[in-house]
């Protein structure tokens, strides 16, 4: 009987130590990613980032310079979050012209890697733009429409390759980035998969 409690604690001891260092061992991981890149947020320690990674860099030499970004890899894949200000003027759904040379940057890396590709719009603080809708979310669907729209008939990337999600202002960021990511509760992100999704 003795013996066997002195096993156990011996277990519970170890599986103790075991513990310490790997949350230790995550820790360093996580802070190592932390100084590598702070303009890439990484959710996982677990995933592989190289895909994600080397998509972020094409794109990083695509976009017009200054362009207000946020690079998130997830296990489904890479988000570009690009702040709706880019895109669209105010209250309006109409592309800006100055946010062309944005999107065809996103379509020269679409085709290059033909991964497919979701354009979630967040949005907020729309009571009524162009008194046609009634809530964020109905804008920023119509603006994820239209960014779509944009990318079909004017980019050539084929309709069952991306499609568009509305989320008005359910899904804000500020409570996960420092309050220099300010501005990017308004924004379109452009979700690209890193496997085979369907609609």
């Amino acid at each position: 009987m003795v013996p066997f409690k002195i096993l156990r604690s011996g277990k519970v001891r170890l599986f103790g130590i075991i513990l310490i260092i790997f949350s230790l061992q995550i820790m360093n991981v996580s802070s190592a990613i932390e100084v590598k890149d702070k303009n890439t947020i990484y959710v996982s320690n677990t995933i592989n980032y190289s895909n994600g990674i080397l998509i972020k860099r094409m794109l990083e030499d695509s976009l017009p310079e200054n362009t207000p970004v946020i690079y998130t890899i997830v296990p489904r894949g890479l988000i570009v979050s690009i702040r709706e200000d880019v895109f669209f003027q105010g209250e309006s759904i109409n592309i800006k012209v100055s946010a062309i040379d944005t999107l065809n940057a996103i379509i020269n890396v679409l085709n290059e890697i033909n991964n497919n590709c979701t354009i979630e719009s967040h949005t907020e603080g729309h009571d009524n733009p162009q008194g046609n809708f009634d809530s964020n979310w109905e804008i920023s669907m119509v603006r994820a429409n239209v960014v779509t729209d944009y990318l079909v008939f004017c980019g050539k990337i084929p309709p069952d390759r991306v499609f568009s999600l509305g989320y008005g202002d359910i899904m804000p960021f500020k409570d996960n980035v420092s309050a220099t990511k300010a501005g990017f509760d308004k924004r379109i992100d452009f979700v690209i998969f890193d496997y085979n999704q369907k609609r």
